[in-house]
């Protein structure tokens, strides 16, 4: 297998890289409470563990490389919890800007940001936009979580509320680094919401929420439907759609 980390390569072997079609990407992660039952780095395990999955699928040939990730980015959706580290969107979105200006300088010109923290999703797809205009990067914002729809039959409460440390999250830690499931303090814990037609994500109508707002533990959903077998069949489900898309981005042009 090719090797595809940069930060393993030596400059003169980067700037030989093949780069008019070559894609870098950043993977995105956080530090940020996952509930009394999983540890504070999960979303950065599910970018560093999917993304290296997804490239050992590549057929060597494919011109994709990875960057070390971004271990903290917006979380302050949790502030208040222990474990919690964020950084405010200004500052995400001039770090981006300079590692892009960086990679538009080394010469590649296409630049993914593989985020799987929710909390990033709007601001990444506004700094996509940003950098593209000013660089020039092809820019591409990818939420590895979403690239598929769930195999795995899921309560309807689940299926809706169930967005941070529930069944999904637990599962496919189960799947990955069971060492870091705490499983004697697994837990359910759905938001009563306002009855009014919002929701907490993703639709039109929404609110501004911040997770002590909502749940006093800090989970939503419910961890105690998880297992290993439901991670592996979510993770059978993703990986070969994560593979094709980041082989889509080295051919995408205008």
């Amino acid at each position: 297998m090719i090797e595809r980390h940069l930060a393993r390569m030596t400059s003169p072997e980067v700037a030989a890289l093949p780069k008019e079609r070559g894609a870098l990407v950043l993977p995105i992660g956080a530090l940020e409470q996952h509930g009394p039952h999983m540890t504070v780095d999960t979303d950065l395990v599910f970018t560093e563990m999917l993304l290296d999955r997804a490239l050992a699928l590549l057929p060597d040939e494919t011109p994709v490389w990875r960057l070390p990730a971004l271990p903290i980015s917006k979380s302050n959706e949790h502030i208040g919890y222990a474990g919690t580290f964020w950084l405010s969107a200004a500052t995400l979105t001039a770090v981006i800007m300079d590692i892009a200006r960086s990679a538009q300088s080394n010469g590649f010109q296409r630049l993914v940001l593989w985020n799987c923290h929710g909390g990033n999703r709007a601001l990444l797809e506004s700094v996509a936009r940003d950098v593209r205009a000013e660089t020039g990067l092809l820019v591409f914002s990818f939420f590895p979580p979403a690239l598929a729809p769930d195999p795995v039959a899921t309560p309807p409460q689940e299926a809706t509320l169930g967005i941070h440390a529930g069944d999904w999250e637990t599962s496919l830690m189960l799947a990955l680094c069971p060492a870091r499931v705490r499983m004697d303090r697994l837990e359910a814990f759905y938001p009563r919401l306002p009855d009014v037609p919002l929701d907490l994500e993703f639709t039109g109508a929404t609110f501004a929420w911040l997770t002590r707002d909502l749940s006093p533990t800090g989970t939503f959903g419910d961890a105690t439907l998880a297992t290993a077998e439901r991670g592996e069949a979510r993770l059978a489900a993703l990986e070969p759609g994560l593979a094709k898309a980041l082989g889509a981005v080295t051919r995408f042009a205008f």
